[in-house]
């Protein structure tokens, strides 16, 4: 399982999978759903803020949830569908799932639900440095000490290759 967002760094490790698991092995258009690729996106809940004074009120209307909401799901249809594309490209055969949560708990979840064997995120590098030793970000140190089965924290190459 893939969980992407609309980091450069999940698409990196997207294609890391497609290329390295799945073709590298022949796992493409097999027609059984162990072979099936699962790429998953969280979509965060809408914040709901108080701002502070005599009387704190909370910016969170309905209307502007449910527009927030709108757009954060079209963003992550593209964003599904260019994964689909790429997976399409390479022969192999994914689902698509849209969730709504934490993502480091809801990516832990549905890997256990699904009897996921893999969790595959992309590392975007955030992660503070402290007395010269780097770590992980919140996502990726969650899925690392809560998933129950293997996790892959996949960093891109520091330059892009020349094509």
């Amino acid at each position: 399982m893939v969980a992407i967002n609309d980091s450069g760094e999940s698409l990196y490790a997207l294609e890391w999978v497609l290329y390295t698991f799945l073709v590298l092995s022949g796992n493409y258009y097999n027609h059984d759903d162990q072979s099936m690729l699962t790429i998953i996106h969280v979509m965060e809940p809408f914040p709901y803020y108080a701002f502070p004074g005599a009387h704190a009120v909370f910016s969170s209307t309905s209307m502007v949830q449910s527009m927030s909401n709108k757009v954060q799901e079209e963003s992550a249809l593209a964003m599904l569908a260019h994964a689909l594309h790429m997976c399409t490209q390479r022969m192999v055969r994914a689902k698509t799932s849209i969730l709504e949560g934490d993502p480091k708990e809801m990516i832990c979840q549905v890997a256990e639900l699904m009897h996921v064997n893999l969790i595959v995120v992309g590392s975007r590098g955030l992660g503070k440095i402290k007395k010269g030793k780097a770590f992980m970000g919140n996502v990726s140190k969650y899925e690392v000490h809560h998933a129950k089965c293997l996790v892959l924290i996949l960093k891109p190459p520091t330059s892009a290759p020349s094509k």
